[in-house]
């Protein structure tokens, strides 16, 4: 039987909390007003050269999924790369539709709208998880670096993060087919964490993991009606000469290792660690938040690509309920500057992942600040 935590009451916002979600606002709107206004010229328009040329190739009926001259170039020769290799987009068809009606702009407007878009997601997810957010969670999820890094770049990760943000509500209302709506587009969009429904099922959401797998399925297949069958040979064809395993932001197990030269471990130690936490959430049968973030973090973990930003998916689940001093030291190392971050193959980033990881598995560790208060502690039960 698993143990869960039963939350206590939120106490009434501190001036220090107060003050700490204030600042996490001003960071987001400073982010969006100086990278909104940074000057920008042909060549230099990367992510967002990528996304908006794949969005005008759709209107034109052409390849979304090649280089074409504002693709974003990204140089990969510190690692052993070409120096000027074309970052293509590799984000599935179902995202094709949004590029492509964003690339009626000229690139300029679009990548204006895409920050002051990104920005929205993030603080709508925010908003969605309630005022009872302590202020170190609040900033996080406001200031840290993977969200300026996605504001800045033009990345959709803020999309992820209030996809699942509202996952997590609609479960929390009873709400479970839109629960499942939410999950299935979030895999359509990013296949990797289909993990996330196996481990609900595991779990026992079977239900719930159903819908899920049932809801990606139709969204994956949607773009079928508007773009025909070719759509998904040129996008597995792009996928195919993806070189992001070098790429030392990207921290699951498998380009870890494979930048380590051992590939064959990296395959292993995937195979072993999702083998283990489907395992556990068989036996343990954890609930419904617990699930889902030892899922999402499988997804990440455990794929051929996971980016360190792929944290801002499991973020929802990660803060709701109140940080302890573990907690805290595992989100506050994400933000840790990006250069840094890269350093010694990614570690910087990966490390936060497994002590959040561990959190979700063993989420019973009780917090130091009521360790000498018994009665205000939190206390388990077994369901």
């Amino acid at each position: 039987m698993a143990s869960t935590i039963v939350e206590t009451s939120q106490p009434p916002a501190t001036l220090h909390s107060r003050l700490a979600r204030i600042c996490g606002w001003i960071v987001l709107l400073g982010t969006v007003f100086i990278f909104a206004l940074v000057p920008r010229g042909p060549g230099k328009y990367a992510v967002f050269g990528t996304y908006w040329e794949s969005g005008h190739a759709a209107i034109y009926g052409l390849n979304p999924y090649t280089a074409y001259p504002e693709t974003g170039r990204v140089d990969y020769s510190p690692y052993g790369g070409s120096a000027a290799t074309p970052d293509v987009n590799l984000n599935p068809p179902v995202l094709l539709p949004y590029f492509q009606l964003l690339a009626h702009l000229t690139i300029l407007r679009f990548i204006v709208l895409q920050i002051f878009i990104s920005a929205l997601w993030f603080a709508a997810g925010t908003l969605l998880l309630g005022p009872g957010l302590q202020g170190r969670q609040a900033i996080c999820l406001l200031a840290s670096v993977p969200v300026i890094a996605a504001i800045s770049s033009g990345q959709i990760y803020g999309l992820l993060f209030l996809i699942s943000a509202l996952a997590w509500q609609f479960h929390k209302k009873g709400w479970v087919v839109w629960c499942a709506v939410c999950i299935g587009l979030l895999v359509a969009i990013k296949p990797t964490f289909l993990l996330w429904p196996m481990i609900l099922f595991f779990a026992g959401h079977r239900r719930l993991a159903l819908l899920s797998v049932t809801a990606a399925t139709l969204f994956s297949a949607s773009p079928l009606l508007i773009y025909g069958p070719g759509v998904y040979r040129d996008w597995l064809a792009a996928l195919a000469y993806d070189p992001h395993w070098l790429d030392h932001k990207n921290v699951a197990l498998m380009p870890f290792f494979t930048r380590l030269g051992h590939t064959a471990t990296g395959i292993t130690a995937a195979a072993v660690v999702a083998a283990a936490l489907l395992g556990y959430a068989w036996k343990d049968r954890p609930n419904f938040d617990t699930a889902s973030g030892i899922g999402i973090t499988a997804g990440i973990l455990c794929a051929p690509l996971g980016w360190y930003a792929y944290v801002l998916i499991l973020a929802p689940f990660f803060v709701a309920r109140r940080w302890n001093w573990f907690d805290t030291l595992a989100a506050s190392i994400f933000f840790v500057p990006l250069p840094l971050g890269e350093s010694a193959n990614g570690i910087a980033y990966l490390l936060p992942l497994l002590l959040i990881l561990s959190r979700f598995l063993w989420g019973n560790t009780p917090d130091v600040g009521t360790l000498n208060f018994p009665k205000a502690s939190t206390s388990c039960s077994t369901t």
